[in-house]
């Protein structure tokens, strides 16, 4: 018999916000191409054992409850074949175009498809409200693995993971203290979307992406300061973005978003499920500040946010007593994130190569994705929704970006 199962308020959260944009904003896609012999059978059977053990993966969502399943049977790799790589990528884009009936189907779906003998393309798209980033590695990792025993004739491990819903019902039963939150954002409103004309409306929620054109010697230079200041090199990113961003005669001031991870235990890192937060980062600082002080200020901004990082955003912004306002963001426009990665997938026999999906809708007004490419140099984007900049608008923030990541790097 289905049991029901509390979410977590970054999950209601989610749920609602896509219910209001009714476009598929949290779905989270991932792309292979397979090189070897696929045997379709063993992998759908390594998906259904992977998903079986989480019970974020293997449960319906309703508006305010997860209903728990007890019939893995029902997710099913599909399997198509294709005559070019190019047909291929067509076949796949349901997976993360389509919105999930989360009511009525699993929160994760994949396909298989074929192109010629012993080429493949592999489709897996989850839904945010079942998992993160990370949650997508485990659940890379534990396909492969089961994969890999099914095909020495093995019996993969079906003993169940960390159950997420424990967090959220511990969090649902929290009495959170605003106190800390309330007082660091006093004063703090609702900021407006700088666009002023709305985008069509074939254009409105998209995603538009501006490369931020970072070089080897940029790369030098943040790991230099970094270094020198004693912080990471993510840190000197995210000061160089919020200086950018920042506003104020002699003093500036920014509130810029930091998704952070909620995986302080053992048990918790081998959780699939959303277990992360947004906090909003408050820092001043004097204009004139050279760019190693601006660094330790966002340093200390960030190490005080990250002390209070368990609340809920929605807590937060009951904190900061801030109402949702259409056409502004609540709290800020601007969300850095560092570090961000394609999950890797390894079966025994193929090789696997990462294909990057492109992204159309939009959940932020703007957020800047940092990384690092294969040559070991930070790679940056920018990427705007619509309904908040235009062109001529994420331009001059990627000029912007470029004139303060110089003036903080000219202090070594």
């Amino acid at each position: 018999m289905p049991t029901t199962r509390p979410l977590s308020d970054m999950q209601r959260s989610m749920l609602a916000h896509e219910a209001l944009a009714d476009r598929p904003i949290y779905n989270m896609p991932l792309r292979f191409g397979l090189t070897g012999t696929v045997d379709e059978e063993v992998l759908g059977q390594a998906f259904r054992y992977a998903v079986r053990r989480h019970p974020a993966l293997s449960a319906h969502y309703d508006v305010d409850v997860a209903v728990l399943t007890d019939r893995p049977a029902e997710f099913e790799l599909s399997h198509v074949t294709c005559a070019s790589p190019e047909d291929a990528a067509a076949a796949l884009g349901d997976l993360w175009d389509v919105p999930f009936d989360l009511a009525a189907e699993l929160p994760v779906r994949a396909r298989l498809v074929s192109v010629a003998p012993g080429e493949y393309h592999l489709g897996i798209c989850v839904h945010h409200v079942a998992g993160d980033s990370w949650s997508l590695t485990l659940l890379l990792n534990e396909l492969g693995s089961a994969y890999a025993t099914l095909c020495r004739g093995g019996t993969p491990d079906a003993t169940g993971g960390p159950d997420f819903f424990d967090h959220a019902a511990r969090e649902q039963v929290t009495s959170w203290d605003h106190s800390w939150w309330r007082e660091r954002l006093r004063d703090v409103r609702p900021q407006p979307f700088p666009r002023e004309i709305e985008p069509d409306e074939e254009d409105s929620g998209r995603i538009l992406d501006f490369p931020l054109r970072l070089d080897a010697a940029h790369t030098r230079g943040v790991r230099r300061l970094a270094r020198e200041a004693r912080v990471s090199p993510a840190t000197v990113l995210f000061a160089a973005v919020s200086d950018a961003v920042s506003d104020g005669d002699t003093t500036r001031e920014t509130v810029v978003g930091l998704p952070v991870a909620l995986r302080d235990t053992d048990a918790l890192q081998r959780t699939v499920g959303p277990l992360l937060n947004t906090l909003p980062v408050r820092t001043s600082w004097r204009t004139g500040v050279a760019g190693r002080g601006i660094v330790h200020t966002h340093a200390e901004a960030i190490g005080d946010a990250m002390a209070h990082k368990e609340m809920p955003l929605s807590q937060i912004l009951r904190a900061a007593e801030i109402r949702r306002v259409p056409g502004t963001a609540p709290l800020f426009l601007h969300l850095v994130n560092i570090d961000t990665e394609v999950p890797r997938l390894r079966l025994p026999g193929i090789r696997a190569t990462a294909h990057t999906v492109p992204l159309r809708w939009a959940q932020l007004p703007a957020c800047w994705e940092f990384g690092w490419a294969t040559v070991g140099n930070l790679e940056g984007t920018l990427r705007v929704a619509t309904d908040a900049f235009d062109e001529e608008l994420a331009n001059m923030l990627v000029a912007d970006f470029r004139s303060s990541l110089a003036r903080v790097l000219s202090d070594l």
